[in-house]
């Protein structure tokens, strides 16, 4: 239990850590391709911070559920509750935003499994 605990943790903390550092990436490509952000003031970083706070509160969740079905599911849902809450202001944001929410939690839920087993044993 204190196995599997350590490694969520650790797996989804640094999930959260890859979030920042491909947002950054993501708005730092799109810069240099595109030009300026076609936003501007203050709602669509409020609206992003929001997407990162259900993020990391997501994974905490994640990490502390024992294997099962919910995890998955929540992944899924994570990714489409971004997708809705982004898409009528910011469609590509929300593209991006949402596959990288739900594939990032997909990928700490793998890693914490996978680092588990090699605690264990």
């Amino acid at each position: 239990m204190k196995n599997r605990l350590v490694a969520g943790l650790g797996a989804h903390a640094l999930g959260c850590l890859l979030f920042i550092v491909l947002s950054w990436l993501g708005f730092y490509l799109y810069t240099q391709l595109f030009g300026s952000l076609g936003s501007r003031g203050v709602a669509g970083g409020l609206a992003l911070l929001l997407v990162f706070y259900v993020y990391a509160g997501t994974n905490l969740l994640l990490a502390l559920l024992p294997p099962g079905r919910w995890k998955p599911a929540l992944c899924g849902l994570l990714g489409a509750a971004v997708l809705a809450y982004l898409l009528p202001q910011h469609p590509l944001r929300a593209i991006y935003f949402s596959a990288l929410a739900g594939g990032l939690s997909w990928l700490a839920v793998l890693a914490s499994a996978r680092l588990s087993g090699y605690l264990r044993g």
